[in-house]
């Protein structure tokens, strides 16, 4: 399954690069484009022209639905063995919707503020009675603060620093009905839902990154260094592990309203210090701390139209999709199946 996704992402690239180059039939019609705009899944991704207002909504999919540890898919017996009368995970699929207000004051600097709304929802297999129990939750996450100081920029080149702040606005003790035979539960009573199905840190969190974009003629790339940064230990008594992610990207302006791109991903993230008391170990590897951390390389395809005339004149309508080219988890632990994400930007 991996050479198989591999040799399509490479068959994907060889496209990319091959309607890219200059001599194209497709970059001759082509239109210029004044500015690089990187890939919808960038978050902070460049600056904008001083007094720019820019309203944006992302919706970010993800879906997980195969067990690993490390990077081999672990038998769904030995998952029930390891835990009698417990849960197994199956599937987990999250909805984030991001709402954005962008504002540069000045030429160096751009403001901006992000709103998420999470939709949450997980399969387990309760080991005894062999039934799928389904617990889902929505809400608000964390409010991200973000700001952009521009520390280059020439013809072709932007540098720029990501100085972000995300606030505890996430709740942290999200809970559902406790399903029949699984031991220790009582059924029906609330009981708390596992680390990956809280809707936030429920700390401060720091947000720090740095990213170049070039661009020539009609062909654009960059790159972003980023992470999370966890600054305390929630109500809880847990502080979520640090993430850390880099992307780079390579795409082309075709015509004044289409572009695409490619980019790759990489992400890792650490397991909690301390725990929630309230979550037991033995029921669900999701409830134990010792086994969320992992990293994943992932591959995405992005294609992007531009409104140039109406009432719309300025929005950006987009779409980013990929798979896991491959991840390594502490397990077992769900691992992703794929990942997409599509917005609406409009600068006016």
């Amino acid at each position: 399954m991996v050479v198989a996704r591999i040799t399509m992402v490479g068959a994907l690239i060889a496209l990319v690069l091959l309607l890219s180059f200059p001599g194209s039939a497709l970059a001759a019609d082509a239109a210029p484009n004044d500015s690089a705009h990187p890939p919808i899944g960038v978050f902070g991704e460049s600056v904008h022209s001083s007094g720019d207002v820019k309203i944006s909504y992302r919706l970010h999919i993800e879906n997980r639905n195969k067990l690993l540890n490390g990077e081999s898919k672990v038998p769904l017996a030995q998952v029930e063995a390891q835990y009698p009368g417990g849960l197994v995970p199956q599937n987990f699929r999250s909805y984030a919707h991001v709402i954005e207000l962008t504002w540069k004051p000045t030429d160096a600097v751009t403001l901006f503020v992000a709103v998420p709304f999470l939709e949450k929802s997980l399969d387990q297999l309760v080991v005894d009675s062999g039934q799928r129990y389904r617990t889902s939750v929505r809400g608000f996450g964390d409010v991200v603060l973000n700001g952009l100081y521009q520390v280059f920029a020439d013809e072709n080149h932007r540098i720029h620093l990501n100085l972000g702040l995300s606030l505890p606005s996430g709740s942290t003790n999200e809970t559902d009905e406790a399903p029949s035979g699984v031991s220790g539960l009582v059924p029906g009573s609330l009981q708390r839902l596992p680390y990956i199905m809280q809707l936030g840190s429920g700390t401060l969190s720091l947000r720090p990154g740095l990213t170049y974009n070039g661009l020539y003629r009609r062909t654009f790339w960059g790159g972003q260094l980023g992470g999370v940064l966890e600054a305390g230990t929630n109500s809880e008594g847990y502080k979520l592990g640090n993430r850390y992610t880099f992307s780079g990207w390579v795409g082309r302006r075709w015509t004044s309203w289409l572009q695409t791109s490619f980019r790759v991903r990489w992400d890792q993230w650490f397991d909690p210090t301390g725990a929630d008391d309230q979550l037991d170990p033995s029921i669900s590897p999701l409830e134990d701390p010792s086994m969320q951390a992992g990293e994943r390389l992932d591959t995405l395809i992005g294609v992007d139209f531009f409104v140039n005339g109406g009432w719309l004149k300025g929005a950006r309508i987009s779409i980013e999709g990929g798979l896991p080219v491959t991840q390594n988890l502490k397990g077992p632990q769900l691992g992703a199946d794929w990942v997409l994400t599509s917005g609406l930007q409009y600068a006016f």
